[in-house]
């Protein structure tokens, strides 16, 4: 499947298209409306809300983009993805690991899966199961379910609270391709995410990007924007040993006043190309800055709110501001392909290469609607919720 739109991301079909095709879905989708919270803050660049007054997980989700246009897909889709993981209609299957494999069955290599603080996972424990695909081998493979559904009213069955269940790797797109890769690019991007947070301040000494070595137009454009609103952006190369190119972004308020309620903000991005990986953090960041003004999400609490006062944080900030540049943005690693396919077979190498055995894709998409969604689940990857 060939890439037909490439301004700030790549996708299947026209950006016109795409929104064409997730506004059609909203109201099956219980999305009540579409808010546009750009103005909300300073820096201009889009950021829009999708409703959805009914969830069973978050009812307010975030999109970004360059465009307008691109900010309501972003927020429409991940909408869109919520519902389908949490209203899909996958048949279970309630058994045991150990049983599984004794049976022959391939299961998901759950003791890399990321588990809950209270250890309650055992291969004899009894849960509800899934079926997926391993990537790599083609082979039907049974996943925890709690690692793939956001239906987050479920009462405790027993034998789950055994994984961390989230988001993570839940992913839609114009083809079933694109979202999986999608998938894989935020799976990897949240455990060199990770791996970059245990470093601790010694290593983030030598992983800030000299701002002025980005020469990719969208992206100078938006640093640009950033210093014209009195905003430094504080950009980390967080690429891993998978070799995906990975950034963080900090937005940091030059000069804040005491009544100001952001004086950071956080965003992170990965992909092939470097220049989207890079875009994908700015535009993460500044929807984070816009999402807390709003105050419209469900998982941003008080103490969360309390985190952007503490004076702590903001000398942990000032020290962050100090530190040099060292690396260069050319210096990341960058692969731009064709297709989607290409994507894929590359992202498969690179966990290959970093010892990843399985590479799993429950198919999420619903019979009649048409959108594909995936929930991409690799063993051995980290994220912290």
């Amino acid at each position: 499947m060939r890439k037909t739109f490439r301004g700030g991301t790549d996708r299947a079909v026209a950006l016109e298209e795409s929104l064409a095709r997730a506004t059609a879905l909203a109201e099956v989708a219980g999305i009540t409306r579409l808010a546009d919270i750009t103005g909300l803050d300073r820096l201009g660049m889009p950021v829009h809300t999708a409703i959805r007054p009914a969830a069973r997980s978050l009812a307010a989700s975030q999109g970004k983009g360059l465009l307008p246009e691109a900010a309501k897909v972003s927020a429409l889709m991940e909408s869109l993805e919520l519902w389908h993981a949490e209203t899909h209609h996958l048949p279970f299957r309630f058994d045991s690991a150990a049983d599984l494999r004794a049976a022959g069955e391939a299961v998901a290599e759950v003791e890399d899966l990321v588990h809950c603080a209270c250890g309650k996972f055992r291969p004899g424990l009894p849960m509800r199961w899934v079926l997926g695909h391993d990537l790599p081998s083609g082979t039907a493979t049974w996943v925890p379910y709690e690692v793939v559904h956001c239906d987050w009213r479920l009462p405790e069955v027993y034998g789950e609270h055994a994984f961390v269940n989230g988001s993570n790797g839940l992913a839609s797109g114009n083809t079933l391709i694109e979202a999986t890769v999608h998938g894989l690019c935020e799976v990897m991007e949240r455990d060199a995410v990770a791996a970059f947070e245990d470093l601790g301040e010694a290593g983030e000494a030598d992983r800030r990007v000299r701002a002025g070595s980005v020469g990719d137009p969208d992206c100078r454009a938006l640093l640009d924007l950033l210093r014209a609103s009195g905003v430094e952006s504080v950009i980390f190369d967080c690429t891993s040993d998978l070799g995906l190119a990975t950034f963080v972004c900090w937005m940091v308020e030059v000069d804040p006043p005491w009544y100001h309620p952001l004086p950071q903000a956080q965003g992170a991005g990965a992909h092939p190309r470097r220049e989207i990986a890079l875009l994908r953090a700015l535009t993460e960041a500044a929807q984070a800055r816009a999402s807390v003004i709003a105050g419209s999400r469900d998982d941003i609490g008080w103490e969360r709110y309390r985190w952007y006062f503490d004076q702590r944080e903001r000398a942990d900030i000032a020290g962050t501001l100090a530190l040099p540049e060292r690396r260069d943005f050319a210096s990341i690693p960058h692969a731009d392909h064709e297709t989607f396919n290409a994507d894929l077979e590359w992202l498969l190498e690179l966990l290959a290469k970093a010892g990843a055995r399985q590479a799993i894709a429950v198919d999420l998409t619903m019979a009649g609607i048409g959108l594909p969604v995936v929930k991409v689940v690799v063993p051995g990857l980290r994220w912290r919720p």
